[in-house]
């Protein structure tokens, strides 16, 4: 797995449906050199009465499928920052690029 990762890789992720009023989560990863661990923060926004902004830190794993196309999955935890009971965040996202260390892909997460 190692040889997959040899450097260390970052990544900005704007994740939304383009839609007028849609959430957008923006994500910032960082996969540590040598490893398949992740780690990095977001933000939740959507622009609504009151506003949704929501922080978050991010916690995972990602990997290389190499069967038919090559795909590379991130699958990560979310918890609130500050870490507040009942703030809403996002639990859990899942990414899916369409390559590996590709700019394209497509993803899902899961709000409180």
């Amino acid at each position: 797995m190692a040889d997959l990762f040899p450097i260390q890789h970052a990544g900005i992720f704007n994740i939304s449906t383009g839609a007028a009023g849609a959430q957008t989560l923006q994500a910032v990863l960082t996969v540590a050199m040598k490893s398949n661990s992740v780690n990095g923060h977001g933000r939740l926004s959507q622009a609504t009465n009151p506003p949704l902004d929501a922080n978050n830190a991010f916690t995972g794993v990602v990997h290389a499928l190499g069967l038919g196309k090559a795909q590379q999955i991130y699958s990560l935890q979310g918890s609130a920052i500050p870490p507040l009971p009942g703030a809403p965040h996002v639990t859990q996202l899942l990414i899916v690029l369409d390559g590996i260390w590709a700019s394209k892909g497509t993803a899902t997460y899961t709000p409180t």
